[in-house]
């Protein structure tokens, strides 16, 4: 039988560091994307949902795939907190393609992508930020800020902002726990908060940009999350000119996410000014940031590469005795 992983009982445990470690020693080796369904699915009476299958595979021939349900709309039809984005993922062996692991819980993405966001950020950032600006106030956007803290410890000041205000605060009060050595606030002013930021991280289903690259200061970091379709858009054309531009995946991110598609089909930028994606980052073959003045842009766009990586790391963890991978009732 395969294993049967609860991410949420087991990463909430794991420091997230090891996780953005596996990543890099990951993306030493050849993995694939090797397809994407997005598909809409119209509802009665209520938002339109989505659902998202990623495959991914590995040189060896291990492979993956990833479903992942979206329902937009859930935290207004109901007075709990429900998420809006629900996944599995199911991972086959090598040898024979069997059924090797059924991984449930969210924290599966939340944690794989903002790893896949601290690798490009520890990759790229200038040494010792000690300011980061959260755009968005989701759960992503609280995984994030507990990857970023606990990759970064010199940060001093976090701030987060959010169009709704109170879900700003929410999270800001609970960065104490995920960054002890940090002052967090939630943040009316983002374009002051952009301009002193080290790192910045934009983590919104925005299809117009919220980050104006007339904000960003030398030297700061900007890291690209929320786009994921054509469509999407986090940041405007002046925050591209004004870097040096980074990617997870060349061929995937210039295919499906807005905030690189739509500036390289209006011929704002071409291919040719993506410097590298995370394989030539982490095997050397392109240089990271050239000086401390250099403004970076990292596009995270996931793939089922990075989730195959993810959850082939997670199932060998998982095969290693310790107390805090144990469920909670056993």
């Amino acid at each position: 039988m395969p294993q049967l992983i609860d991410a949420d009982a087991v990463l909430g445990c794991v420091p997230p560091t090891q996780m953005v470690d596996a990543l890099d020693a990951a993306h030493r080796r050849a993995w694939s994307p090797l397809a994407r369904l997005h598909a809409m699915v119209p509802r009665d009476a209520r938002d339109d949902g989505e659902m998202l299958v990623w495959l991914g595979g590995a040189q060896d021939g291990a492979t993956g795939a990833k479903v992942v349900s979206i329902s937009p709309d859930n935290g207004l039809r109901s007075s709990g907190a429900v998420d809006t984005v629900h996944s599995a993922f199911l991972l086959c062996d090598a040898e024979h393609g069997r059924f090797r692991a059924i991984i449930v819980g969210n924290s599966f993405t939340r944690y794989k992508t903002a790893a896949d966001s601290a690798l490009g950020a520890r990759l790229l950032a200038r040494r010792a930020p000690q300011t980061l600006t959260i755009v968005g106030a989701g759960a992503q956007a609280a995984t994030h800020l507990r990857v970023m803290a606990a990759e970064f410890p010199t940060l001093r000041r976090i701030d987060v902002w959010n169009r709704n205000h109170e879900r700003a605060a929410r999270l800001a009060e609970q960065a104490a726990d995920d960054a002890p050595g940090a002052e967090a606030h939630a943040v009316e002013d983002l374009e002051r908060s952009v301009r002193e930021a080290d790192l910045v991280v934009c983590v919104t289903p925005s299809t117009s940009p919220v980050i104006d690259g007339a904000w960003l200061r030398a030297g700061c970091h900007v890291d690209l999350v929320g786009s994921y379709t054509p469509s999407m858009r986090e940041a405007n054309d002046a925050a591209l000119l004004r870097s040096r531009i980074y990617v997870d995946h060349r061929a995937l991110v210039t295919e499906h996410c807005g905030d690189i598609r739509q500036p390289l089909e209006a011929g704002v930028i071409a291919a040719t000014d993506i410097v590298g994606d995370l394989f030539d980052l982490c095997s050397g073959r392109v240089a990271r940031r050239g000086h401390d003045a250099d403004i970076t842009l990292f596009k995270n766009g996931g793939g089922g590469h990075l989730d195959l990586m993810f959850a082939d790391w997670l199932s060998r963890l998982c095969t290693v005795p310790h107390d805090c991978l144990m469920p909670a009732d056993q």
